[in-house]
């Protein structure tokens, strides 16, 4: 799920007051389960796997195979239940939220498409395999931006389907700059090292659940690391340049503050795997990946150890960086 769009989504609903959004979202995520994000029920799983299992054995006579390896419709009702999206498109422009966007991927196009609301007169955009849209939001754009391929099936916006935003976004800071933030706060997923080498010269074959990881990874922390170390390099030039010559190029420098875990995330998932319902374990464990360094289940689990465990962590992150975002705050006023 693209925690990123169900997290934003919840504070935009009151970005008329940030103090009870933020007490909304922490109430949400604490009190999350897996099966509030996908069926996780033996049943359910055990479904999906035999449909599958058809598809495999009688495709030559019809059988198709289920849109995902998952369900994730309670995460519609989860939406429904704690974000009300026609006062989130009302109050963007009239508050302190002056514009809010979620991208999905388009699979007919394979353009990252960004789905925004603004109280400015923005026009939309068009750059390389990307643009951008204005619309009213609805919880099927969150549904569109979290639908991890395969893993949870696409959704139909307007006839087209989508995907995960983080599929097609080579580039995830661009819509914050096109919708006019001088200011970008981000949080990283990844600990910013790399990993280090196996001690074995012999390392088993990657099974298919550390390939879908390691996906995973690159398509939700590569294009972002790569794309702050663009507007870094964007920036230092800018300051040699004179102020004609930043006209002239139809650039602006953007502050850019950076929060990254300060413990590697996929350790914790790995302490908290248990926490996973018994039949999403056996499924990612016939995939190979219930063991180190357990990337798919830090994108899986949602229960409540795995996940306060990781609200723990970000604050005491925040709180490290405390002077960066205070700087960015009131520099953004």
């Amino acid at each position: 799920m693209s925690v990123g769009a169900l997290s934003a989504s919840v504070l935009a609903t009151h970005g008329d007051d940030f103090h009870k959004g933020v007490e909304k979202l922490l109430e949400v995520w604490q009190g999350l389960h897996c099966d509030q994000v996908f069926h996780a029920d033996r049943g359910s799983v055990a479904s999906q796997l035999l449909r599958w299992a058809r598809a495999f054995t009688l495709g030559w006579a019809g059988a198709s195979p289920p849109k995902s390896l998952l369900d994730n419709s309670p995460l519609g009702e989860l939406l429904l239940e704690h974000v009300d999206f026609d006062r989130l498109n009302d109050i963007v422009g009239h508050c302190a939220l002056k514009a809010f966007a979620i991208t999905a991927s388009s699979y007919e196009t394979g353009r990252a498409v960004t789905f925004y609301r603004s109280g400015r007169d923005i026009i939309p955009w068009t750059r390389a395999r990307r643009i951008g849209r204005r619309c009213r939001l609805s919880a099927r754009h969150v549904m569109a931006s979290s639908a991890l391929p395969l893993v949870f099936p696409a959704i139909a916006l307007d006839g087209v389907y989508y995907g995960d935003g983080a599929l097609r976004e080579h580039a995830p800071l661009s819509a914050a700059i096109h919708l006019g933030c001088d200011n970008i706060v981000t949080i990283g997923a990844r600990d910013g090292k790399p990993d280090a080498p196996a001690e074995k010269p012999d390392a088993p074959y990657p099974s298919v659940g550390d390939l879908g990881g390691q996906m995973l990874d690159i398509l939700f922390n590569d294009n972002m690391d790569a794309d702050i170390e663009r507007l870094t390099r964007i920036n230092d030039t800018l300051e040699q340049l004179s102020e004609t010559a930043r006209q002239e190029a139809r650039l602006r420098p953007i502050g850019i503050t950076s929060i990254t875990p300060s413990r590697d995330i996929r350790v914790i998932a790995g302490e908290h795997a248990d926490e996973l319902p018994g039949p999403v374990k056996t499924v990612i464990g016939a995939m190979g990946a219930m063991k180190a360094p357990f990337v798919l289940p830090s994108y899986l689990t949602f229960e409540p150890g795995y996940v306060n465990a990781l609200i723990d962590l970000g604050y005491k992150d925040a709180m490290t960086g405390i002077d960066g975002l205070l700087a960015a705050t009131v520099s953004s006023d």
